[in-house]
């Protein structure tokens, strides 16, 4: 760590650093960005619009660089960081969330649990729970280890499988049709698909019982439904998806830069740029595109986000709370400033203003370390000491913390923290 004059630099690849927050779950490192969030939303609202489905649908983003998407039971659907980035348009995007959504649209992961349920009886747990794993998290090559050995036993479930990944293919490619949107994309994203997972080097004998259907069969489908019409792509769309793309692509260092171009590229450097160390370059390349899209504040965002990576703290809050004025729901965003905040040079009346403001974090970000800590340190400051046993609960004594909490719960007046600690029980 070398200091510099007004902040500090920190010399390691950062990931995302504080655009995105990271939290383990079942799967992988998720991945939290607003812009992207917000992005899929629109995406969806497309989707849904052409469609008869209308369930709430969550999102998660998790690192991975090979593009990948998958729906789990409870409606939400995980897109890789890879399919963010070697999309080659927000159609193919768009393609593959109407897939996932076909999946829950016609209950799949619901027949696929009562199917597991009846191969239960005559299969082993240990090959059973890898069988149902690789289908959940869509991993041809983990089943192909397993059925190959047991080609009798699993092969209708693998063919019931396909038939539900055709039927989502059908689904997708209806919802394009409907859009009037080109299905050429979907066709450009599968020979990416094909070529990450180069099926080219599985034995023939093993394809078919991959619980996708195998990409020659995929280009029938879209064939049968082929739309040369275009006169829907939305460039606004478009404009916005390549922005989110290219930072997705400098970050997770996915080396696709020969196909940037103009501001993409400009994008893509400042980001570059940042990384290796060059914090002024990199803030001339954010400066130019700000000046040219004073209303896309993501690109307000990522100075801020730079400038923190520096240590310029103060100079990055003043920009997060520009991004703040026209995104007062950008969680993440009060995220940053709220860690960040000297709480002691605030004075008393504002650090009340600030705790009872950011008491959302505390929910929103459900055991974040950083939250708690920094609350922790602003309760002390403000002498609640209700919260502060809360806290150092949190922190100190995580044996036996539910039982702890639930007694401060019973002892306790104040409603807020009452609120917050049925959260964390």
């Amino acid at each position: 760590m070398k200091k510099l004059a007004g902040g500090h630099k920190f010399y390691y690849n950062f990931f995302f650093y504080l655009i995105l927050i990271f939290s383990k779950n079942l799967f992988a490192v998720q991945i939290y960005d607003y812009q992207t969030e917000e992005f899929i939303k629109k995406i969806n609202t497309e989707i849904l619009s052409v469609n008869s489905y209308n369930k709430d649908i969550n999102f998660k983003i998790f690192k991975d660089n090979f593009p990948n998407a998958f729906v789990t039971e409870d409606n939400t659907i995980y897109l890789s960081s890879g399919l963010l980035a070697y999309s080659p348009d927000y159609v193919s995007l768009l393609g593959v969330l109407a897939h996932e959504i076909g999946h829950i649209e016609k209950y799949h992961v619901a027949k696929r649990k009562k199917e597991i349920n009846n191969l239960k009886n005559i299969s082993s747990y240990g090959n059973l729970a890898a069988v149902i794993g690789s289908m959940i998290m869509q991993e041809p090559n983990i089943i192909n280890a397993i059925v190959v050995n047991q080609t009798t036993l699993n092969n209708l479930f693998i063919n019931f499988s396909q038939d539900q990944e055709i039927e989502a293919d059908f689904y997708a490619i209806e919802t394009i049709h409907r859009l009037k949107l080109p299905s050429n994309s979907i066709k450009k994203f599968l020979l990416v698909l094909e070529d990450k997972t180069k099926f080219n080097l599985i034995d023939e004998e093993l394809k078919k019982f991959s619980t996708h259907p195998i990409f020659e069969k995929r280009y029938e489908i879209l064939d049968y439904k082929d739309i040369d019409e275009s006169k829907n792509f939305n460039q606004n769309f478009q404009k916005e998806f390549k922005f989110i793309q290219v930072k997705f692509m400098a970050y997770t260092n996915i080396n696709l830069v020969t196909n940037l171009k103009n501001d993409y590229k400009i994008y893509y450097d400042s980001i570059q740029f940042s990384k290796e160390g060059n914090l002024i370059e990199s803030l001339k390349k954010i400066n130019l595109l700000i000046s040219k899209y004073d209303k896309n504040h993501f690109l307000i965002e990522t100075k801020a986000d730079i400038l923190l990576s520096y240590g310029y703290n103060n100079e990055a809050i003043k920009f997060y709370r520009k991004v703040l004025n026209y995104q007062p729901n950008n969680n993440y965003v009060k995220y940053n400033i709220f860690i960040n905040l000297d709480l002691n040079e605030t004075e008393i009346k504002f650090n009340k203003k600030i705790f009872l403001n950011n008491l959302n974090l505390l929910k929103y970000f459900l055991n974040n370390k950083n939250i708690i800590t920094q609350y922790y340190n602003l309760a002390k400051i403000l002498e609640y000491d209700e919260w502060i046993l809360f806290f150092e609960i949190l922190l100190f004594e995580k044996q036996d913390s539910k039982i702890k909490l639930n007694k401060l719960k019973k002892q306790i007046e104040d409603y807020n923290l009452k609120k917050i600690i049925k959260l964390y029980t």
